[in-house]
């Protein structure tokens, strides 16, 4: 037997005999132990919660925006990365809507061959209508933006206002990563 095969030998035997090294299934029907207790993955109490953010737009999701009218937005963008013009959200706003504005959007949007979309810091706005910060993200440029909306019988668009389109590797490259989100981790 050679000294590679008496190493493998060693270590196949100690991982028969000390179980421990490897996870173990628990019993059946009962939740996984986790590595990092669920104390230290939320925040402290007076620590504000810190969300994914976007290296443009900043903090993402519903912000202070009704659930309603988050849900209206991300349908919205939804259709507009699609180039869908006759989804029900934009024949719903076709008031703000006119044929030139539509179209001007919506071919903005598709030069960009976007692959997906962000929303992101939803607030209420002094006359209660409500903005979100966007951006279209393709393969290679982003364009971000500001979405208005407003709460008649429901939710429509109010207004929609697209930034210069930008290189991506242009916005990774200004952007510096802050990796420690909570103090006491470290």
């Amino acid at each position: 037997m050679g000294m590679y095969d008496r190493i493998a030998v060693v270590l196949l035997g100690l991982c028969l005999v000390s179980p421990g090294i490897f996870p173990q299934e628990g019993e059946p029907g009962t939740a996984p132990a986790r590595t990092i207790p669920d104390v230290l993955r939320r925040p402290d109490r007076g620590e504000a919660p810190r969300y994914p953010q976007d290296l443009v737009i900043g903090e993402l999701g519903q912000g202070q925006a009704p659930e309603e009218a988050y849900r209206f937005a991300r349908d919205l963008l939804a259709a507009l990365t699609a180039g869908n013009k006759t989804a029900p959200v934009l024949e719903d706003s076709s008031v703000v809507l006119t044929e030139g504005f539509l179209e001007e959007i919506l071919e903005e949007i598709e030069s960009l061959q976007p692959r997906t979309y962000r929303i992101g810091g939803g607030r209420i706005e002094a006359d209660g209508n409500v903005s979100f910060l966007i951006r279209f993200l393709g393969k290679a440029e982003s364009i971000s933006g500001e979405l208005f909306v407003r709460q008649e019988e429901k939710w429509l668009l109010d207004d929609i206002i697209l930034e210069e389109r930008r290189a991506l590797a242009e916005i990774r490259d200004s952007y510096h990563y802050d990796f420690s989100p909570y103090e006491r981790f470290f």
